[in-house]
């Protein structure tokens, strides 16, 4: 007879395997990143980054964003690390109508990024962001503008979470 056939009910069977799955979880070293300790260096190389100018308007919001992300919420007195970054972007017509005009684009972005330590000046982090927001082209031109800046946004977002978030799998992986 099966232990899980034993007729306990369901609730007890889920019990039984979340106390096992975390039994193993703690058995192969697993730690969480966003860990609250004290000797927590992610939260504190985090707080030692500056974000360096970005070039347009799309560059200051995202600057703005990472920002945001990191700890101390602002900018750094003595920073150790200086984040540069470059942000492209190109639109894409998609969808075409026979007289050759297009009713949807694509707006691509496209972040490239670099991690340099201040002391030694060497690039310790290197990597690529990419987002593509769409957006409706209307006969109005101000309601396809306002469309297309808020795709851009969203794009500016996305990009500004996934390099946070690269930037913690990056000192996670070098802290341990």
């Amino acid at each position: 007879m099966s232990w899980f056939r034993f007729n306990r009910g369901p609730t007890y069977r889920i019990l039984t395997v979340s106390i096992l799955a975390g039994m193993l979880l703690t058995g192969c070293g697993f730690t969480p990143v966003y860990r609250q300790d004290s000797s927590n260096s992610i939260r504190q190389n985090l707080a030692q980054i500056e974000v360096a100018p970005i070039a347009g308007h799309r560059g200051l919001q995202l600057r703005n964003r990472l920002n945001e992300k990191m700890p101390p919420k602002g900018v750094v007195d003595v920073p150790r690390f200086r984040l540069s970054v470059v942000l492209e972007s190109s639109t894409e017509a998609v969808l075409i109508q026979l007289d050759n005009t297009a009713t949807r684009q694509n707006l691509r972005m496209k972040a490239s990024f670099a991690l340099t330590d201040l002391s030694s000046g060497a690039t310790i982090f290197k990597g690529n962001s990419v987002s593509v927001g769409s957006y409706n082209v209307v006969n109005t031109e101000f309601a396809t503008i306002s469309a297309e800046d808020n795709a851009a946004e969203r794009a500016v977002r996305e990009i500004g979470e996934e390099i946070f978030d690269l930037l913690v799998v990056h000192f996670n992986r070098n802290d341990s």
